[in-house]
């Protein structure tokens, strides 16, 4: 009697295990879609990454070219620490040959002009599921036009490795229904329609690599901007490259005079010096505002925002396109 009762009460609890993971992945929308970005076709034959983002910080109100993001991305030998080889080298190769970049150099660049970005790998479907329905596009590291491929484990010269492919891309994710995902493609600058089943094939032989993208919330009020004749406080909202420009000097410039380092980024309060020839330009400019970000429009009743699957982790050494 006590062993058919523990099987009853085993079964009960194998039933509410799973009536909980139902109702877990059924949390998230079927089908979401964000209105609002613009792609452009890339203007070299290994200057995808660049394009993306490009069109990602215009949606959300950052204007950046695809070459002056391209200068601004770190060179080096590993695709996780900076961009490899020639931006106009011929597609379809690997390191040691002009390759591109990963996602790590990515958001740390898009950082530097002001746009919160975080590169991840291991990720889930959900997760990206749950960006796009919070209204997030999402920059992926894919093969070519979605095909399959195989990865391969690259050491640079320095000693650290890197996961490459070959025919490394990336395209925005801008929606998803059961059994499509749609995207913007960086080669032709336009919007495709790929199965669930071929874009997931594709997206994991580098690893399940991405960038997501948000505005840092606005503040309530500006605070009143501190200045010397030499230096000046930065002000949230503001970013690296802005400021130089607003100053009249490169932002190379600034960030060595302040000895900021690689990823170059700043944060409210923290007080620059500027080099005395140019202390008194503009320093008394007004703040600019953060950019508003589009919206957002979902073919679904409702909206949920869920904090990211566990499963992601920080991209720190980790490849592809």
């Amino acid at each position: 009697m006590l062993k058919r009762f523990l099987c009853i009460l085993a079964l009960a609890a194998l039933l509410f295990l799973v009536d909980v993971s139902a109702a877990q992945g059924n949390a998230l929308p079927d089908s979401a879609f964000i209105s609002g970005v613009n792609g452009h076709a890339q203007k070299h034959s290994l200057s995808c990454e660049a394009r993306s983002a490009a069109d990602l910080a215009t949606f959300w109100g950052i204007q950046i070219g695809e070459n002056e993001f391209l200068e601004t991305l770190p060179k080096a030998d590993n695709p996780n620490s900076g961009f490899v080889g020639n931006p106009n080298g011929t597609w379809g190769s690997i390191p040691p040959h002009s390759y591109g970049v990963h996602a790590g150099p990515v958001a740390d660049t898009l950082r530097a002009f002001g746009l919160q970005a975080e590169a991840l790998n291991s990720l889930s479907w959900d997760d990206l599921r749950a960006q796009i329905q919070a209204g997030n596009p999402v920059i992926v590291w894919v093969i070519g036009q979605m095909w399959g491929g195989a990865s391969e484990h690259y050491a640079a010269p320095d000693g650290s490795v890197a996961k490459v492919a070959a025919f490394e891309h990336t395209m925005i994710l801008t929606g998803y229904n059961q059994d499509t995902v749609q995207v913007v493609d960086a080669y032709s600058g336009q919007f495709q329609t790929y199965s669930l089943s071929t874009f997931l094939h594709s997206w994991a032989v580098l690893g399940n690599m991405a960038v997501f993208t948000s505005l840092e919330a606005e503040p309530e009020a500006d605070p009143p901007v501190e200045t010397h004749s030499d230096t000046y406080i930065v002000q949230p909202g503001d970013y690296l490259i802005a400021l130089a420009k607003r100053f009249g000097i490169s932002w190379e410039k600034l960030a060595q005079f302040n000895k900021i380092g690689y990823p170059f980024v700043i944060q409210p309060g923290q007080q620059l010096l500027l080099p005395v020839q140019e202390a008194h330009a503009t320093i008394s400019e007004v703040v600019q505002p953060a950019p508003t970000p589009k919206t957002v429009n979902f073919n679904v009743n409702f909206v949920v925002r869920l904090p990211l699957v566990h499963r992601m982790t920080r991209l720190n050494v980790l490849p592809p396109q």
